[in-house]
């Protein structure tokens, strides 16, 4: 049998209660934290995940594993089951279809979440930049553009292929550069793409704060900074304004201050120990990377490793988790 077909079985296997049970043994102990960003119930404009996608994984967490609250995922670590482990279920950013898709999954399924919010966007709207970037890229009328970064060098954009390849080596340059040139060069290539604004056609993107009030029953609504930087980025006071920005953003609508918190793009290099510190400060217990793993006994509470969601399955889904 193929290998590709022998994975697919073993996934398949392991999606079900005999299956997962006797995989159990050889599961590592402690919480599983699934990341995700947008769901979709329509057409999809920018990347994300079905909706049927995820009441899929969303059902099979409900029946297979002990959804916990983000704040609790280092206890339940601690005294987990490997029958039923404990799983998080985080979305970053704050994007409306929270509200409008997931959230009523998740209410029905009674599936406790985690939503971090780039406060700056609950304010004004708009989009962020990764994602303007997107929309202009795809949008375009032009065969081609010019990079902000290396004048001399232009990307085509004749090609559906071409695009793609253009925004993701436009992505990884954008976030590797300092703050201040990065802002700067995404507006000179918004600019030079001409595409017609993403709003004006599709309407608000982000949660209101109105939204975010009207979900609080089963959300904890943390921290993703103010207008989503990479923390290690900033200087000193850029950062601080950033954590603390959003920390009273947050407790001044919805009365509660924030305990816990994700960092913006969050590999390891895109935060630090003044990160660290400056949440400290600011009363955040917990913050979640984007670092692939498990949440071990014992795993720094401010550096707490999350999986990647994806695939169509429950079959899926299960092996996200077993692997963790």
């Amino acid at each position: 049998m193929p290998v590709e077909l022998l994975k697919r079985a073993a996934k398949s296997a392991l999606a079900t209660r005999p299956g997962w049970i006797a995989a159990a043994p050889l599961r590592a102990r402690g919480t599983v934290a699934l990341m995700y960003h947008r769901i979709h119930a329509g057409e999809a404009h920018f990347p994300g995940m079905a909706a049927d996608r995820f009441h899929l994984q969303m059902a099979w967490v409900a029946k297979h594993c002990t959804p916990v609250r983000p704040e609790e995922a280092l206890d339940a670590a601690r005294r987990a089951s490997r029958i039923r482990p404990p799983v998080v279920v985080t979305f970053d950013d704050g994007f409306r279809d929270y509200h409008d898709v997931a959230y009523p999954i998740l209410r029905d399924l009674r599936i406790p979440a985690a939503v971090f919010l780039a406060t700056d966007f609950m304010d004004r709207g708009g989009l962020l930049w990764t994602e303007m970037l997107h929309w202009a890229g795809m949008r375009s009328p032009n065969a081609s553009v010019r990079l902000p970064w290396d004048p001399a060098r232009e990307a085509g954009l004749a090609t559906g292929a071409q695009r793609v390849a253009f925004l993701a080596m436009a992505r990884l340059h954008l976030k590797g550069a300092p703050d201040a040139d990065r802002r700067r060069w995404v507006a000179e290539l918004l600019d030079s793409l001409q595409a017609p604004p993403a709003e004006a056609e599709l309407g608000r993107q982000m949660l209101s704060w109105d939204q975010v009030r009207a979900i609080r029953e089963g959300t904890t609504f943390g921290g993703h900074s103010h207008t989503h930087p990479i923390l290690s980025q900033l200087g000193p006071a850029d950062l601080e304004r950033e954590i603390r920005t959003c920390r009273e953003r947050i407790e001044a609508e919805t009365g509660e201050a924030p305990r816990c918190f994700a960092y913006p793009n969050g590999r390891a290099v895109d935060f630090d120990e003044r990160a660290k510190d400056a949440l400290r400060r600011h009363g955040f217990e917990v913050a979640f990377s984007t670092e692939e793993g498990i949440i071990e006994p014992g795993a720094d509470p401010l550096a707490l490793r999350r999986q990647h969601s994806g695939g169509a399955t429950a079959a899926d889904v299960a092996a996200i988790v077993a692997r963790a």
